[in-house]
């Protein structure tokens, strides 16, 4: 059986990065320092032993999959990097 992996990377410092949306990505970022971060799980890396569907989402899609009953913020991955957040929800279905 295969696993889904959905995934967000925020962009914490876009000096010397392109083809980013700025506005967007310093509100995507103040939203989950504000309210989500604090929740989620922080990991150093993510390795996948199994088949995994990875299904990259954007950041108002990825916060839609996290419905506070059966999917909460608690379940969410990050990893912190020098200039980033990437964002891990596994599951073993599709959303």
């Amino acid at each position: 059986m295969a696993d889904y992996l959905y995934k967000h990377r925020i962009m914490t410092n876009l000096t010397d990065c392109i083809g980013f949306n700025e506005p967007q990505e310093a509100s995507d970022k103040s939203d989950f320092e504000t309210n989500h971060k604090s929740n989620c799980y922080e990991i150093d890396d993510l390795e996948t032993m199994a088949t995994v569907f990875v299904i990259d989402k954007t950041y108002s899609e990825f916060k839609a999959l996290i419905d506070g009953n059966t999917i909460t913020w608690n379940d969410v991955k990050v990893e912190i990097g020098l200039n980033f957040y990437d964002l891990y929800l596994l599951t073993d279905g599709p959303l």
